[in-house]
This record gives C-alpha cells, sequence and structure tokens, in this order.
C-alpha cells in the first residue's frame, strides 16, 4: 500500500471527525493524503512493510516514513522487531525531549497521531513491561506518545533501539523493538486498546540516508501473542522493504485545449534497481491540501510513463510509485517472508493551468 493509500484512510477518519489534514503532524501522513473512495477501499491483502522517502539521495537527511500493515484477518501485532539498513544514520545520542519524529495508529475502531521523543534509557532499565517486550539495557529508547481522536484516549509505546551485533549485523545496522498494546488483554505493549492494530506508522525526521548507492533492503521480524499476551516467538514471520538509492521520480505536463484535458509525463530513473513495470499511481489535489488518486498505470522499459486526464479546472497533480511482491531469498523467521515492497518516493508536484475562456 502506498503512503498516499495508506494515509488516505486516516485522513477521511480525521476530517470525519472534525479535524483538519496537517494539523499537528507532517507532510508524510497528512497533508499528501489522498480521499478517494478508492484509496479507503484499497486495504492491504497480506502484511507488508511500506517505506517513503521524502529525497532519495545519497547522504540526506531525509524524512523517512516506515508503516507496517496488517489484515482485518490476521493475527495482531504483538511485537515487532525493525532492521534499519547499514550505511544509515541515526541519531542514537539525543537527549530526552528531542523530536525524532511523529507516529500514526489506526484501529479497527480508532486512530490516533503523536510525537515521536527520545527519552532517558535508563527509566526503562528496570520497568516489567519494557524487559519482557526487550530484555536488557538499551543504547537508545525513543517513545510513541500516540493521542486518539475517538476515544479522547493517550498512549505511550516505547521503541528499544540498539546498534546491532554478530549475526544480527547481516539483517542491519540498527535494530528497534516495539510492543503494540493488544485489543483486549494487558501485554507487554501496555493496557489494551479495545480493538486490534491494523497500521502503525513512524517517521524519522532526523534519519541520514546512505552515502553508497544500492539497493537498501529494511526488515521487519513479526510476531503474534500467546494466549497471556506475551510475544510468542515461534509465531514470527518476515516483511521487506526495498529503497533503491538514489532515485527519482519527474513529472512535466501540459493543458491539451482541444480535449480539455492534462497530458503528464515523467521517468523513474536509478542505477541500483529495475525501472520498467513499476507501478505508478497519478494524484490530483482536492480539498484542504489532500490527494485525490485518478489513474494508475506501469513504466516502461527505460522508466518513462504517461497520464492523460480529464481536466475542466486548473489543477495540482503528483505521482507516486510502489510495488508488492513475493520475497527475494530465504528468511531465518520460523513462518517465513511473507511480502516484499519496493519503497514509495513521489514526483514534484506539476501545476496543469487552465485559461479562463475553457
Amino acid at each position: 500500500m502506498s503512503f498516499k493509500l495508506l494515509s488516505a484512510a486516516s485522513a477521511v477518519a480525521v476530517l470525519g471527525a472534525g479535524w483538519f489534514a496537517g494539523a499537528g503532524t507532517t507532510a508524510v501522513l497528512t497533508s499528501r493524503s489522498g480521499a478517494a473512495s478508492i484509496q479507503a477501499a484499497a486495504v492491504a491483502h497480506q502484511p507488508e512493510l511500506d517505506l517513503w522517502s521524502a529525497s532519495p539521495r545519497l547522504g540526506a537527511q531525509a524524512p523517512t516514513a516506515v508503516a507496517v500493515n496488517i489484515p482485518v484477518a490476521a493475527p495482531e501485532l504483538g511485537k515487532m522487531t525493525l532492521y534499519v539498513p547499514a550505511g544509515y544514520g541515526l541519531p542514537l545520542a539525543a537527549p530526552p525531549g528531542v523530536r525524532e519524529g511523529y507516529v500514526f495508529l489506526d484501529t479497527d475502531s480508532d486512530f490516533a497521531f503523536g510525537d515521536l521523543k527520545a527519552v532517558d534509557p535508563a527509566t526503562y532499565a528496570s520497568n516489567p513491561q519494557a524487559q519482557a517486550c526487550a530484555p536488557g539495557p538499551h543504547a537508545a529508547v525513543w517513545t510513541m506518545k500516540f493521542e486518539f481522536f475517538l476515544a479522547n484516549d493517550t498512549a505511550t509505546v516505547p521503541i528499544f533501539i540498539d546498534p546491532t551485533s554478530a549475526d544480527e549485523a547481516a539483517l542491519g545496522a540498527y535494530k528497534l523493538q516495539t510492543c503494540l498494546p493488544l485489543s483486549s488483554i494487558a501485554s507487554p505493549g501496555g493496557k489494551p486498546f479495545g480493538s486490534k492494530v491494523r497500521h502503525l506508522g513512524v517517521e524519522f525526521t532526523r534519519l541520514v540516508n546512505p552515502t553508497s548507492a544500492a539497493a537498501y533492503v529494511w526488515r521487519a521480524f513479526v510476531n503474534n501473542p500467546d494466549v497471556s499476551g506475551n510475544p510468542d516467538p515461534t509465531t514470527t514471520y518476515e516483511l521487506r522493504a526495498d529503497v533503491p538509492l538514489p532515485s527519482k521520480l519527474t513529472l512535466s505536463g501540459k493543458f491539451d485545449s482541444t480535449h480539455h484535458r492534462a497530458v503528464l509525463t515523467g521517468r523513474l530513473t536509478t542505477k541500483v534497481s529495475a525501472v520498467s513495470k513499476i507501478p505508478v499511481t497519478l494524484y490530483r489535489r482536492a480539498r484542504a491540501g489532500m490527494w485525490k488518486a485518478v489513474a494508475t498505470t506501469r513504466t516502461s522499459a527505460n522508466g518513462s510513463y504517461r497520464f492523460v486526464a480529464s481536466n475542466r479546472k486548473t489543477s495540482v497533480y503528483s505521482t507516486e510509485i510502489w510495488a508488492i511482491a513475493s520475497c527475494n531469498g530465504d528468511s531465518t523467521a520460523p513462518g517465513g517472508c511473507v511480502s516484499e515492497t519496493r519503497g514509495s518516493i513521489d514526483s514534484p508536484n506539476v501545476r496543469i493551468a487552465v485559461p479562463r475562456h475553457h
């Protein structure tokens, strides 16, 4: 699920509750969201890990969003361990109170936004819930402070962060562990939410991209809770997301006055991954700064693509790539690797002006 699609349902819900897109959050989670009905219907059919980079350039400090999506029919998420690929930089030494990003949570019955902030790791060193989730001391702890919209409640969920070593170094340079509250029983994640988590989104605002060109594989190992609410390692499965760096998605357009339509063309370029047959979605900006999906296509052999859209008034367009497939290679998880996505990137916005007499 692309990030525009993922955030569409939350944007619709926020507006329906009397909130405005963009309030208290960043562009990744709300203001670049679409509100079309086809987006709200685009739910995940299998668990997936999705990535979005605001600037897929080498060495850039770029807002990077990570989302885990759990289908309605799947068992609920108990614990997630996210591995950040070697080459990325995480600011583990940040003092308590520094904001490291933003978070979004969507359950079957509610939704929440909030801040991601650094805290003193010693705070959780002897905390029973924390030790049941991720035993031992940790290099850094960041907390997700969720503010729910319908329940008028809050929840603070820690993420335990450490550099990897030994065999784990092959999975990534950093390991981020978190246990989410369950739907009906207390767990290492805290008191129950009352409904199952379907989407967890985390935007890292101080992450630094690698400096070497490559296709970087992010990995999430997810397990389900046992009957007591504790993480059950025997249920662990793997999710992957590939981020080719550097990458670029272009978009340009013109107004066809004869047929009252916008003609838009662009190209996906990268030297480290395939550029052909990649799904591309065209979005038109709607009211309140949100985005509506209007068409989809696939890139050609050289990464180019083309859209023709009916255009009766001046409009702003953007495109986004995203793809999902079966996993490439074996997994060490007992449940294997379930899915592997290609990270989303957006094109620049393009304004198509319609002359007044049209």
